[in-house]
């Protein structure tokens, strides 16, 4: 079982069996419709009229003495599902005037759909109870708005005292006095605080599965906040999630688990109150890091340009980095396109920072995830990533640790849900650091040949495994060789699809057979003849003499244009 509770921020949750605490309700009793105690009420007002159901409002409390079906009692029936439609939150009812009892069928009904019906004493007068009622939600109100502001307090001051997450949920467990578990979605930091363990004995098998699943679940992005009620373990214990999120970015979650049932929608909603706080904290977290990773940028730009003086600057510093210049290095560069991704978002400012957000997200994951050695410069739609290897490392085992780099990369980029918005390029490994330009330009001209292609098969493509593709997939050359080979090939598609004859296929198979025009029978299914007729057809139609060798060459690197390009 779960559910989404939404908190409405322009009216604080009182529930309505708060109201029974009113001294006018000390001998109220609650008739049917039980569990809708904890619904939400923000008014009350009387129900004289049946033309007064439709001025009823969500959260509204209706008093009646049941004048209005008391020669109708069908008509009490369908009130109650009409109220329950439009989220009137219960009913006070006054018996003895104008009916005896309510009638079984609307009691049934209102526990059905969970509507409270609650008998108000005879002798309590609505005009004093809905005073009492009043003051009731004003001081909870009040109540509720300073807990809010001790709670934003406590956690302000540990902000300022630098506490760090492991504090804050300190702090909620306090409050609470229930396991909690804090997200750090950006850093991957996880803080669990428990400190009965009989309690924590009751949610182990729930908190294993959160902790396993906490960074792979997907939130989507909203303003509203949303808190997701599920009952978990054998004891039905409710466990709420509370998203953290800041400025429509999602940072993190909060997990409570409600072990004594004793936990309100009021200290949901103090709770949720910090998480802008939780957010900032993690925000002022993050540039620190993007402070470090201006440095860091600096370095690699220099370090990966081509002039020698700029890397020269950079090997004065090399040791900062922990960078080894006569190792061997390989520039892995990751794209993001923003314009399908992002296309309906007007600002491209905030834009370029969700991109940025996504990268810096991605690099704190792979240093949690990937244990060697790697530094990134991460640009709005781009992140540069350079590895390094032992010396003694074999050409197996750099693969394989790149490799193991990569889908790491695209495991927690398809996490995030941006694996159809990002290509991989990986150039390839040099010896040393004098090289590593030539390796980041042959990972971004392989980016560019994975943008280029029409149809996406895979995000990540590898220099050393393009082959022919090195020369013929560079863009400068791309337009070129495409134009090449469509001059050849396109004279006999047309004949081809104006025919429905089989040219194309006829020249594949003669080449793939190295001539043989017996076994090119076979393999197409043709009569031998009729193969020699389309050979010849080829030669004196279209000029191509597929025994000339110079001849045939150019009509397989026209294909395989096609081929590797498109």
């Amino acid at each position: 079982m779960w559910g989404n509770i939404m908190l409405d921020k322009n009216n604080l949750l009182i529930e309505l069996r708060d109201i029974l605490q009113v001294s006018l309700l000390k001998d109220a009793e609650v008739l049917a419709g039980g569990d809708g105690m904890t619904n939400r009420i923000v008014s009350v007002s009387i129900l004289d009229v049946p033309e007064n159901i439709d001025c009823v409002r969500p959260g509204e409390f209706l008093l009646t003495t049941a004048y209005i079906f008391s020669n109708d009692l069908g008509s009490f029936e369908r009130l109650i599902s009409q109220l329950k439609e439009r989220q009137v939150c219960g009913m006070g009812i006054k018996l003895q005037r104008h009916i005896s009892e309510v009638p079984d069928s609307v009691l049934r009904i209102a526990d059905e759909i969970s509507f409270p019906i609650i008998r108000i004493p005879q002798a309590v007068p609505f005009g004093d109870l809905i005073r009492e009622i009043f003051n009731q939600i004003v001081n909870k109100q009040t109540k509720l708005l300073g807990r809010i502001k001790d709670f934003n307090s406590n956690v302000r001051n540990l902000m300022l005292r630098r506490g760090g997450m492991k504090a804050i949920a300190e702090q909620i467990y306090r409050f609470v006095c229930a396991p909690v578990a804090v997200f750090d979605e950006f850093f991957r930091d996880v803080h669990f605080q428990c400190i009965d363990r009989n309690k924590e004995m009751i949610i182990e098998d729930d908190l294993k599965d959160v902790l396993a699943n906490a960074f792979v679940r997907r939130y989507p992005q909203f303003s509203e906040i949303r808190i997701v009620q599920s009952i978990v373990t054998k004891h039905f214990i409710k466990r709420f999630v509370i998203p953290i999120y800041f400025d429509n970015v999602y940072y993190g979650s909060i997990f409570l688990w409600d072990t004594e049932n004793s936990m309100r929608m009021q200290d949901l909603f103090v709770i949720e109150s910090v998480t802008p706080l939780i957010a900032l904290d993690i925000l002022n977290r993050i540039t620190l890091v993007e402070r470090e990773n201006v440095d860091q940028t600096t370095f690699l730009e220099q370090l990966l340009s081509e002039d020698e003086k700029e890397q020269s600057k950079a090997i004065e510093s090399a040791e900062i980095f922990l960078f080894q210049p006569e190792m061997p290095s390989q520039c892995i560069v990751i794209m993001m396109e923003q314009e399908k991704q992002y296309q309906l978002t007007p600002d491209h400012a905030h834009m370029a920072n969700n991109l940025n957000t996504i990268l810096l997200h991605l690099t704190n994951r792979l240093k949690q995830e990937y244990d060697g050695y790697f530094l990134v410069a991460r640009k709005s739609d781009r992140a540069v990533f350079l590895l390094q290897f032992d010396n003694n490392d074999t050409a197996d085992r750099r693969y394989a640790s790149t490799k193991s780099f990569v889908d790491t990369l695209i495991k927690c980029i398809d996490e995030k849900g941006e694996l159809d918005h990002t290509y991989i390029g990986v150039g390839t490994c040099v010896d040393t650091y004098r090289s590593l330009s030539l390796s980041l330009l042959r990972a971004e001209q392989t980016v560019r040949i994975l943008m280029g292609r029409k149809e996406r098969v895979t995000p990540v493509l590898y220099y050393d495994e393009l082959g022919l593709l090195r020369v013929l997939g560079h863009p400068f050359l791309r337009d070129e060789v495409l134009a090449y080979a469509d001059e050849i090939l396109l004279p006999l598609e047309a004949h081809d699809n104006r025919q429905q004859g089989d040219l194309i296929e006829t020249i594949r198979a003669y080449l793939a057979t190295g001539g043989n025009l017996k076994r090119v029978s076979e393999i197409l299914f043709t009569h031998y003849n009729t193969i020699i007729y389309r050979i010849n057809r080829i030669r004196d139609v279209y000029g191509i003499d597929l025994r000339d060798p110079e001849m045939a060459f150019r009509i397989q690197l026209a294909m395989k244009i096609r081929e590797l390009i498109r």
